[in-house]
């Protein structure tokens, strides 16, 4: 039996609000330490009225919880419920200004210290080998941005878009995010304004990488001292090359699988801000697809890589591979469009306030993904076998439910209720994603959609992506390996 939380007459309701539910992911004396060490909270003295800093925390990542819901309506969530049952009559509700004033007094950096702490990798090679390539854990980079609201500050501190037309509707902030590609945990962030360039974020994020790691990039990251600076600490790394790049180096041999081992000398260019400074083999393999839902058909792709001997990452498994950095991609999908149920703006006014809220967003999206892949292993599934939309709503419930009950008594019985819920939304076996880069819009790189013609037929569950693929010969790219 479950048993009410009890409280006395003379306790604060914000003192109680706990989400005992994500307790494991972020533990009370971590948070209450991250903020004592930061600013610029811990410059302070302050009496517990209304809120406490550790409710504060709770709240930011409330919001991104309840994203629906306007800043008073998500701290109703937390205690309005705990307000009922108090034996007396405590003022408990602060209006819209006092919320967005606690939260400039919060600051940004305790929810960055929470997430740079407690944002761990989850994969374990026994219970999650999909997420593992050999004895490669498969890490992704990849940049997005999100819109802010359109204020001066923002504007100041972010930038904005802008083209031939004139400048873009709102300031736009760009996150960089490291992401583990089997469970969809983002265990590293970096925000910038629009204007910085998402390879600035992704060399920082480096730093967070170790080694055995596999980092997949596209195309726009990828660079001579981006795999050099991976390979200083260890990882390496499979990316896509831009057109024209590195195609007549000087130094190449190719190998038995259909690859190139092939030498790049250092950058010559004093200018480049990231310069590959050693000179390094790579590995260079060239392919096309043969059926236009997959990509042009013709069109040659090429993939390089750090792993050089072909024994161990064989050119067809590579190609195969690179296509799992699809999984941050939809890390963002679920961020953007689930998690934030398609909001067009972030609600923060002022930088600092739209710092804090992303870090928010993340904090709350790793742990559903946690919970997730905790409710998986238990059922022997694979992470991205499970909804991410209805384990976002079932623990949204738990929570309301949680906050009612002694958590002494709760706690374990309703996380492992939580996780048999969310093992239950088991979506259908993933097909071949199609390639139809078509949007409805007016000003845009990509062709509009043609709503007489009928989708593309889906794939059958059973075709895997190398039935399309022809390997190529990257030193005679028109031929495929073993013709003539």
């Amino acid at each position: 039996m479950y048993r009410l939380r009890e409280m006395d007459i003379d306790d604060k309701v914000c003192e109680q609000v706990s989400l005992t539910m994500l307790g494991e992911v972020y533990p009370k004396e971590v948070i209450e330490r991250c903020v004592q060490q930061s600013e610029p909270w811990s410059t302070k003295a302050r009496r517990v009225r209304l809120s406490t800093a550790l409710t504060l925390v709770f709240f930011v990542i409330a919001m991104a919880l309840w994203s629906r819901r306007n800043q008073c309506q998500v701290w109703q969530s937390l205690v309005g419920k705990l307000s009922d049952l108090h034996p007396a009559e405590p003022k408990s509700t602060i209006s819209d200004s006092g919320l967005s004033g606690r939260r400039k007094e919060l600051g940004s950096h305790c929810l960055q210290a929470i997430m740079r702490e407690r944002c761990q990798l989850i994969a374990q090679p026994s219970s999650m080998p999909s997420a593992f390539f050999g004895r490669y854990r498969l890490m992704a980079i990849d940049g997005t941005v999100f819109n802010t609201a359109d204020t001066p500050a923002n504007a100041a501190a972010f930038g904005r878009s802008s083209n031939q037309y004139g400048p873009g509707a709102y300031p736009q902030v760009r996150c960089v995010l490291l992401a583990e590609c089997g469970p969809h945990a983002v265990v590293g962030l970096q925000i910038e304004g629009y204007e910085v360039s998402e390879v600035h974020g992704a060399h920082r994020l480096l730093e967070q990488v170790g080694r055995n790691m596999l980092v997949l990039v596209d195309a726009g990251i990828t660079s001579g001292g981006f795999l050099e600076h991976a390979r200083a600490r260890g990882a390496h790394v499979l990316g896509a090359l831009e057109a024209g790049a590195w195609e007549h180096l000087s130094r190449q041999r190719r190998l038995a699988d259909g690859s190139v081992l092939a030498w790049v000398d250092p950058s010559r260019h004093g200018s480049a801000q990231y310069p590959l400074c050693g000179g390094m083999w790579v590995r260079i393999i060239s392919y096309r697809v043969t059926d236009e839902r997959l990509g042009e058909v013709g069109k040659v792709y090429r993939l390089v890589t750090t792993l050089l001997n072909p024994r161990v990452a064989p050119a067809l498994e590579l190609i195969a591979l690179y296509h799992e950095r699809w999984e941050v991609e939809l890390v963002i999908d679920e961020l953007k469009t689930h998690e934030r149920a398609q909001r067009k703006v972030l609600r923060s006014k002022t930088p600092e306030g739209v710092r804090q809220e992303l870090y928010g967003i993340y904090l709350a999206h790793y742990a559903v993904r946690v919970l997730l892949a905790q409710a998986a292993v238990e059922r022997e599934l694979d992470p991205d076998r499970l909804s991410f939309t209805e384990g976002l709503f079932e623990l949204t419930e738990m929570l309301s439910l949680a906050l009612t009950l002694a958590p002494e008594e709760a706690t374990e019985p309703l996380l492992k209720r939580l996780r048999h819920k969310m093992a239950q939304h088991v979506l259908p076996a993933r097909r071949l994603r199609i390639n139809r880069r078509e949007v409805k819009q007016i000003y845009n790189k990509y062709k509009p959609k043609k709503r007489q013609l009928p989708p593309p037929e889906p794939f059958e569950p059973e075709e895997q992506f190398l039935d399309f693929v022809d390997l190529l010969d990257p030193l005679s790219p028109e031929l495929p390996v073993g013709g003539p």
